[in-house]
């Protein structure tokens, strides 16, 4: 709201919420319609609300208002079993990972693709909560029953121990690294989420990392999106691509002004 008063843009926050009803196919009744002013939408929703937010949305693309970052990318982005599919397909480096169907098939991968400890990642997860370190099988099958038990979505994916709790966070706005910095988990942790405690610091992404970024971007047809990567013996791996992206901890560590950044982009014209 500050970046778009210091570009005399009118900036209104609407919770996906609060709004009526919206269906699947975007329609609604009582919704603001794009008459009353609005040219551009950035959405702000966590994973928890991907169902009514990306309804919002559609609603609003069929109106042709400009959304920064479609329905489809956002959801796209959200689906971890499917980003990591296209990342393998497109060579995009990333931890071992496996979306389980069963106890059978979990305790297949545990007895004979994965080391301990590991760790078990909820598709819903967000600013490090719902990711989880287990350290033996009988404790993986114990919580991996409950998730299916919940009918909750999760990836088995290979820990990184000699990351040593460090990650980056790039962040990439219309196909270019505008800002980077370096995440170190609060002792006792292995996220290195700020909302976690992690502290942040500037970070010179390389131009492999930098690479990366910008094509997992891409492959999502995200306008923008926060990658993160982190550092193993074979190389850099991509982690996860984010959606709605922090930028406070990222703002202050650079000094990039992120959010005059994706405003600039829309007003452009995207």
């Amino acid at each position: 709201m500050e970046a778009g008063a210091q570009r005399g843009c009118r900036v209104s926050v609407l919770d996906p919420l609060s709004l009526p009803l919206v269906f699947s196919d975007g329609s609604a009744s009582g919704m603001p319609e794009p008459s009353i002013g609005f040219d551009a939408v950035i959405p702000r929703f966590s994973p928890a609300w991907q169902r009514q937010g990306r309804a919002v949305l559609m609603h609003w693309e069929a109106r042709g208002v400009t959304c920064l970052n479609s329905a489809d990318a956002m959801s796209a982005a959200r689906d971890k079993p499917y980003c990591l599919e296209l990342f393998g397909a497109h060579g995009i480096p990333f931890p071992k990972s496996a979306s389980v169907e069963s106890l059978y098939e979990a305790a297949g991968l545990l007895a004979g693709h994965f080391r301990f400890p590991l760790l078990i990642k909820r598709n819903d997860s967000t600013q490090g909560v719902g990711v989880e370190r287990v350290w033996d099988s009988a404790t993986a099958l114990s919580r991996i029953a409950e998730l299916h038990a919940g009918e909750q979505p999760f990836l088995l994916q290979e820990f990184i121990a000699e990351a040593g709790g460090e990650d980056l966070r790039l962040l990439v706005v219309d196909g270019k690294v505008i800002a980077a910095m370096k995440r170190r988990a609060a002792p006792g942790d292995f996220r290195a989420n700020i909302h976690l405690g992690g502290e942040a610091s500037h970070h010179v992404p390389t131009s492999v990392e930098a690479t990366m970024a910008i094509q997992a971007t891409a492959l999502l047809e995200l306008d923008v999106a926060g990658v993160d990567i982190i550092p193993s013996r074979r190389g850099p791996l991509v982690l996860e691509v984010n959606a709605c992206p922090g930028f406070e901890a990222l703002e202050r560590v650079s000094g990039v002004d992120v959010a005059g950044k994706m405003l600039d982009f829309l007003i452009s014209g995207k």
